[in-house]
């Protein structure tokens, strides 16, 4: 025998065996051979050890500092703990720098820039001033790309002009903004870091917020503000196999593992059900049965795994 018709035998076998396994016929006495044994009940041990495993790994992980998730609490500490180290007083936390902070994050996310200056040329001081934050001093920093508070603080801290901002006895008070976004069509966790200091004049500030005042002369706002600024914005190095590998374990082999559990699931399901299908009689009634059992299985995963299956859902984006 040449070698084209062995090889057309050994495909021809293979086919052969791969349909006795999967599906009923007159070789495999009319069950799938997959069926025939005790393939169900090792599957289903091995999914049930799948799930508790990876529960175990994401308990284990999330101690993980690119696991964490970025927070305006921390990184508010993190700033304080960094000026408590050169002697300096702590930033209170203020309302309406935050939301000049949101809006800042929000219109660099929808007009997918990441830059102190927007495109058409808005300065952040636009932001202090919209928001209705009467400053006498005032700066900011930025950063994109991180995974975790920590992560953040450290390019922060490594960089002299976002330091210095930190660092700064002029600064009174703090507001941040962490807004998960779209950006430039990936999705990115932009962060925005601003501090002042508010002049002698009343500032405008939302319904029932309390702002305390700090007298100075206002008449150095304007000049006072163009201080110090982190004009170098900051990103993790994110060609870097440890922040990929990072990255991959926190994010996507969450969904990696789920995906794998449910997707064989729905094989195993569809595969019972075009068993019976193909011999539908009483004999093989315990294949519709099983079917219906994992069906049951799978619903428990989805009401347990609510959130992964919003996830999954196609939706818009809302901020």
């Amino acid at each position: 025998m040449d070698k084209i018709g062995f090889s057309k035998l050994h495909m021809k076998n293979l086919k052969n065996n791969l349909r006795q396994f999967f599906l009923p016929c007159e070789e495999n006495g009319g069950r799938a051979r997959i069926f025939s044994g005790n393939f169900l009940l090792f599957f289903l041990i091995g999914i049930a050890v799948l799930k508790i495993g990876f529960a175990l790994f994401l308990h284990s992980f999330s101690g993980n500092p690119f696991y964490a998730d970025i927070t305006k609490t921390a990184l508010i500490d993190l700033a304080n703990y960094e000026r408590s180290r050169s002697n300096l007083p702590p930033l209170a936390e203020n309302p309406v720098l935050n939301q000049a902070a949101y809006m800042k994050a929000l219109d660099m996310a929808q007009g997918g820039y990441f830059n102190h200056v927007s495109p058409s040329g808005v300065n952040p001081w636009h932001w202090f001033s919209k928001a209705g934050y009467n400053y006498r001093y005032a700066g900011e920093n930025l950063a994109i790309g991180f995974l975790d508070s920590g992560e953040v603080q450290k390019a922060w801290t490594a960089s002299p002009t976002h330091h210095a901002n930190i660092i700064n006895n002029k600064y009174q008070e703090i507001g941040i903004a962490v807004l998960k976004a779209n950006f430039q069509g990936n999705p990115a966790t932009i962060v925005v870091q601003m501090f002042g200091a508010r002049s002698g004049r009343k500032e405008a500030a939302p319904a029932g917020t309390a702002l305390s005042q700090a007298p100075t002369a206002p008449e150095e706002s304007e000049v006072a503000a163009r201080g110090v600024l982190g004009a170098q914005t900051a990103a993790p190095d994110q060609n870097s196999a440890g922040f990929k590998i990072a990255q991959f374990l926190a994010r996507d082999f969450y969904f990696v593992m789920q995906w794998t559990v449910y997707l064989s699931l729905v094989a195993v399901i569809l595969l019972l059900l075009v068993n019976f299908t193909l011999k539908a009689d009483l004999a093989h009634g315990d294949l519709l049965a099983k079917a219906v059992g994992f069906i049951a299985v799978m619903i428990v995963f989805a009401l347990l795994d609510y959130g992964l299956i919003a996830a999954l859902v196609p939706r818009n984006f809302v901020v």
